[in-house]
């Protein structure tokens, strides 16, 4: 008798990487991670920044505490997020001022995945509601692909590629509509001892304002989950790039809470 042929294994169900809390939060980079809140899930992220302008009129700017509510929804792979109004203290140019920025509203849905990669795309609505001289004065837009690949079991490319329509001050002191592209990329590292990574981020945006050319970015951030529900970061950016003399740097913390 023929013996019965075995039986074809059944292969592992692919997981999706958009698990975590440290994969989730999307703060403190340039780029937008792919990951979702979960449905019946919701995700608060925290922070503060203080930006330092060196070179003629420069000063401290401070932004706190950069509230950003994320919903999870019936669809797991897509959420809605509320930016809520941020205070802003300002001592650039010599003149000490005070107000709040601008409201925004967006979504994130997470195209797909496979053992080793994610992609998805987000969108963002900015409403001119701030005070003035902290508000862009015009409503904004930003759209963007997101994409995130492990490379081996400590390290992690991931980027984006987004389109913008911001809004700025030109130099006749009237609110200016423009265009700039905003490709990111980042190298994260796990680190030994505990559920933390470190990421290095390069981040460009090819017009800095109305009439201006370029402006890049460098960060590095260091995160740590605080168990499966909260997450902290610190980081630090610089601009390589001088406009009309001036260039910036930035430090920052902040956390975040996941249900």
């Amino acid at each position: 008798m023929t013996p019965a042929p075995a039986p074809t294994a059944t292969p592992p169900a692919i997981v999706d990487p958009c698990g975590s809390i440290l994969s989730i939060v999307n703060r403190p980079s340039f780029g937008t991670g792919v990951c979702t809140v979960r449905t019946g899930h919701a995700d608060v992220e925290i922070g503060y920044t203080n930006t330092v302008t060196t070179g003629s009129g420069g000063g401290n700017t401070a932004l706190y505490p950069q509230v950003l509510v994320r919903f999870g929804t019936a669809n797991p792979h897509l959420d809605l997020e509320l930016g809520v109004p941020s205070a802003v203290r300002s001592s650039v140019g010599g003149a000490y001022a005070s107000g709040a920025n601008d409201v925004s509203v967006g979504a994130k849905y997470e195209l797909g995945y496979t053992a080793d990669s994610s992609w998805g795309i987000s969108g963002v609505v900015t409403l001119p509601s701030g005070t003035s001289g902290f508000t862009a004065g015009a409503a904004q837009y930003s759209g963007s692909f997101n994409w995130a690949h492990t490379l081996d079991s400590e390290f992690g490319l991931s980027g984006s590629l987004g389109a913008n329509e911001f809004a700025g001050t030109n130099a006749f002191g009237s609110t200016q509509s423009y265009f700039a592209l905003s490709p990111t990329i980042a190298l994260s590292a796990a680190l030994p001892g505990g559920p933390s990574q470190i990421t290095a981020e390069y981040a460009y945006f090819s017009t800095a304002g109305p009439g201006l050319g370029g402006k890049s970015w460098i960060d590095v951030i260091y995160a740590r989950d605080l168990g499966a529900h909260a997450q902290f970061d610190i980081e630090y950016g610089v601009s390589p790039t001088s406009i009309n003399g001036q260039s910036q740097h930035y430090v920052g913390a902040g956390i975040s809470f996941m249900n």
